[in-house]
């Protein structure tokens, strides 16, 4: 308990820190505090969207590994109405993060590319999402126990509602930063990249609480495959974003990548690599490391800076004024300490697991 008692005062602590050079920054320059604030929130809205995603994934497939993994899932849940609502603050400076607001004369797309469309995709997302969390949350579930099959049919709905948000969310506030460019692989790779993001959370919270006990372990090993599977799976849209990108050589193209390669973000791409890829797959594939509770914290902690880069590297090379690090650093500060403080609100008062010998399924389908 004492220990949970300084994490959480350490992230109130980051947390003032951050709001003061959030504020501090809006007044100084409000473009640059709202480039800052869009990563931040791009980062941190992967930990409800993972908890949704999973939880519904269980109702389908089922799992005894959901025993340890649920109070964290339903804590990142909980973090859903902050996170999805935090977008208003970077959006309210529109006009200076996205150049399709003042389009040019040969931009074909202006009829989807609007503010008017922006802001309701924008309110469709946060709705749906937040309905889908409260499913997640709130719908009869306990510990290892899925939903009651006759109502798995509206976790698959659920499932294919929230990827097909989720993607359309990622082309309005990534891949029209560039409103020229397009990758038909870039939805699905950052899908990827925001459940590995919420995951490394989860996963890092059940390797390091909650212990002593055999079948935590052995439900941490579960819960590392996952995200073992997941980086994989990463890595590989990006890598053939990339290699089909570079074998075009398109005008439209290339230079999307060309503003990442010369511009002072390229270390982040050595980071997001090492960091998202190298550490965790080397690490996870060796069977010894998905069951040492160091050994997976040190890869989501790894998995987390990936992420963390990998953001920035999205969106900062698209402006060519540069953002103050300080204040990238205070966005994340910021937002991230009431996450923090939310998802250990939400993690205090989850629901505990079932007993071991509780049966998988509970009804009947009807």
């Amino acid at each position: 308990m004492r220990r949970e008692t300084q994490w959480l005062a350490s992230a109130a602590a980051l947390g003032a820190l951050g709001i003061i050079g959030c504020v501090a920054g809006a007044i100084i320059d409000p473009a640059a505090f709202c480039r800052a604030w869009l990563c931040s929130y791009l980062f941190w809205l992967g930990l409800p969207l993972a908890g949704v995603t999973l939880v519904l994934v269980h109702d389908l497939s089922g799992g005894d590994w959901m025993a340890t993994a649920r109070p964290s899932l339903d804590a990142a849940i909980a973090t859903m109405p902050l996170a999805s609502l935090a977008g208003i603050l970077a959006f309210i400076g529109l006009p200076s993060l996205y150049g399709w607001t003042h389009p040019p004369s040969d931009l074909g797309n202006v009829f989807y590319l609007n503010p008017a469309a922006f802001f309701i995709r924008y309110a469709i997302y946060v709705v749906l999402w937040n309905l889908l969390a409260a499913y997640a949350l709130w719908g009869r579930r306990a510990g290892r126990l899925p939903i009651a099959p006759g109502l798995s049919w509206i976790s698959g709905l659920g499932l294919i509602a929230l990827a097909f948000s989720a993607g359309f969310a990622s082309i309005d506030w990534i891949l029209s930063l560039e409103p020229k460019f397009w990758s038909s692989v870039f939805t699905y790779a950052q899908g990827a990249s925001w459940f590995n993001t919420g995951m490394a959370v989860v996963l890092l919270t059940v390797a390091l609480f909650g212990w002593p006990g055999d079948e935590r372990r052995r439900h941490m090993v579960d819960l590392s495959q996952i995200v073992f599977a997941t980086t994989i799976f990463w890595v590989y849209l990006e890598f053939m974003q990339f290699l089909i990108i570079w074998e075009e050589n398109l005008r439209t193209e290339i230079p999307w990548y060309l503003k990442r390669l010369d511009s002072a973000w390229r270390p982040a791409i050595y980071v997001s690599a090492v960091f998202g890829f190298i550490v965790p797959f080397f690490v996870l594939l060796w069977a010894p490391g998905k069951r040492s509770r160091a050994a997976v914290a040190i890869v989501c902690v790894s998995i987390l800076i990936s992420r963390l880069a990998h953001t920035w590297l999205l969106v900062m090379p698209e402006f060519t004024a540069p953002t103050p690090f300080w204040l990238d650093v205070a966005a994340i500060l910021a937002l991230g300490g009431a996450m923090v403080l939310l998802f250990a609100f939400g993690l205090r008062y989850a629901r505990q697991p079932a007993p071991a010998g509780a049966p998988i399924w509970t009804a009947d389908h009807g």
